[in-house]
């Protein structure tokens, strides 16, 4: 035997006595990783999915500035496991056309993100503001925007898929009333 190979053979022996001596110490494999909890659902209820803004009081076709819907949104989390925080990323897609009332090719627009637990406690409400420009020649628009992120603080992450996101409109009352009343199924 040369030396090198002693040499081999006792580094290899320490890495496996090393690795079942971490074994013994923490009652598992020490390199098994726990999976990373699934994000929160989001949602997007249907009063504040769709937004219709009217030109006064009157609530004709022809009395409608513009008419916006979400159409999807782009989503992630990720979880700080150290310091027990669950970090939202969430960006919504809005689509919009312009009304027979509409004055100008743009308009601008609210809408909110949600974050309750799994109780139902309303956690964070954060409202954003989002202008939407038309085209000379479109009355319809389409925009993504930017990303929005939301840091809560867990007792346990682990409960971090029991949490739910809620996306909409910020509505006044009367457009919540109008989108109860005539909204689409």
């Amino acid at each position: 035997m040369t030396i090198g190979n002693g040499l081999r053979r006792v580094c290899a022996l320490g890495v496996v006595s090393l690795g079942g001596l971490l074994a013994a110490c923490g009652g598992g494999n020490p390199f098994e990783e726990r999976p990373v909890p699934a994000c929160p659902a989001a949602y997007l209820p249907k009063d504040t999915a769709r937004m219709v803004q009217f030109n006064g009081a009157g609530r004709d076709l022809t009395d409608v500035i513009v008419e916006a819907e979400f159409t999807g949104y782009l989503g992630d989390c990720g979880y700080d496991l150290d310091d027990k925080e669950l970090d939202v990323i969430i960006s919504p897609i809005i689509t919009a056309e312009l009304g027979p009332a509409a004055q100008n090719r743009a308009v601008a627009l609210k809408y909110f993100v949600v974050l309750r637990d799994p109780d139902g406690n309303l956690v964070e409400k954060s409202v954003f503001d989002i202008n939407m420009a038309f085209s000379e020649n479109l009355n319809m628009a389409r925009i993504r925007d930017e990303q929005v992120t939301l840091s809560v603080p867990l007792d346990d992450v682990w409960a971090g898929p029991d949490y739910e996101i809620y996306l909409g409109f910020q509505l006044s009352a009367d457009q919540l009333e109008y989108n109860r009343r005539f909204g689409t199924d």
